[in-house]
């Protein structure tokens, strides 16, 4: 198995990456803090390059593609710190893909892969949690910690056993945000009083959950890469005892160990997305693991991008903090390593 990215896809890359260059600088995230969720950069990336949709069957208004599109997205999203709910968006679309039924997906998906709705996944640890319960068609109970739920049009939640399709603006439906340790990414608290609800029509949660930890690796990867570079940048630039700081032998070693991480991760994310619908049992293994690794690769490189600036890397106005509160909230989204290594444990039988 060759473990690359397509010439293709490699095209998609460049321009989505000359796109948030351009529409989503450093200088733009920090406007639009505050909120969150950066309105006119989601419809750019919605109506320029239909991102919602990129691995969405045509049938349900997608653009057929494949999950390694989708991971390029998710990697140059992760690496711009892009205030979009594209990950919370995506993993609800998943969610509907692989549980619904086909009159659900149909009247669901194309809202949602077109992007002029937008979705959240209520599910934030390694397995959901039983805080919700039905009675009936209704649901009661709370959900914490819920990205991008403030925006989200059509919110996924799960409950007894299975998955529940919940409406913006339903009766008994509270959406609290609260404070954040990821800047660009908000959370909110879902508050169910008796809230109409209905059932996706199948199981698959985990391999729902799954797809979104394969996701989440690439996410946390393009942020990890960004690290680097301008780590690197930075290290070429700046000057201490007349010479820069690139050249001494503790920074190279620093560098050299965050890449390292980097390419071992994306080996591992990689696998999994290239055997996502091919071998379920050892997709499920190697998903856990690129998680796993990925958030640790993620982690450490956001340490060593503080350590290579020194000083600067712990002020406000530099961008170190904001990449390394992205890696301590991806580290426990859908499971912190420990729990993922864990779950493994518990797939492979050991």
């Amino acid at each position: 198995m060759y473990f690359a990215f397509t010439e293709e896809q490699e095209e998609f890359r460049a321009s989505l990456r000359r796109l948030l260059t351009e529409r989503a600088p450093s200088a733009r995230v920090r406007e639009v803090l505050d909120a969150g969720h950066d309105p006119m950069l989601w419809k750019l990336l919605v109506q320029d390059m239909g991102l919602p949709g990129l691995h969405v069957p045509e049938e349900y208004g997608g653009q057929g593609f494949g999950y390694l599109e989708t991971a390029v997205v998710f990697q140059e999203l992760g690496r711009a710190l892009a205030p979009v709910p594209m990950a919370a968006s995506t993993f609800a679309i998943e969610a509907i893909l692989r549980c619904g039924t086909e009159e659900q997906r149909r009247s669901l998906l194309p809202g949602l892969a077109s992007g002029e709705r937008i979705g959240a996944l209520a599910v934030t640890g390694a397995r959901p949690d039983d805080a919700v319960r039905v009675d009936g068609d209704r649901l009661h109970g709370k959900v914490n910690w819920v990205a991008h739920g403030h925006v989200a049009d059509v919110l996924v939640v799960p409950a007894d056993g299975g998955l529940y399709v919940v409406e913006k603006g339903a009766p008994g439906l509270t959406v609290e945000r609260v404070d954040s340790l990821d800047l660009t990414r908000p959370v909110s608290t879902l508050v169910l009083e008796g809230v109409p609800a209905q059932r996706l029509g199948a199981d698959g949660v985990e391999r729902v959950l799954d797809v979104a930890r394969t996701l989440l690796a690439f996410e946390a990867l393009g942020a990890a890469e960004q690290c680097l570079d301008i780590s690197v940048e930075y290290a070429k630039t700046r000057v201490q005892f007349n010479r820069p700081i690139g050249s001494f032998q503790g920074i190279k070693h620093l560098c050299a160990e965050m890449a390292i991480e980097i390419d071992a991760s994306l080996g591992a994310a990689m696998y999994a997305a290239m055997i996502l619908d091919e071998d379920p049992v050892e997709f499920a293994q190697v998903a856990t693991l690129a998680k796993a690794q990925a958030a640790e690769t993620v982690r450490q490189c956001a340490e060593g991008m503080i350590q290579v600036h020194g000083g600067i890397g712990f002020t406000w106005e530099h961008d170190s903090h904001l990449y390394y509160r992205r890696a301590k909230a991806i580290e426990v989204w859908l499971g912190g390593v420990t729990e993922l290594r864990d779950l493994l444990a518990d797939r492979v039988g050991i």
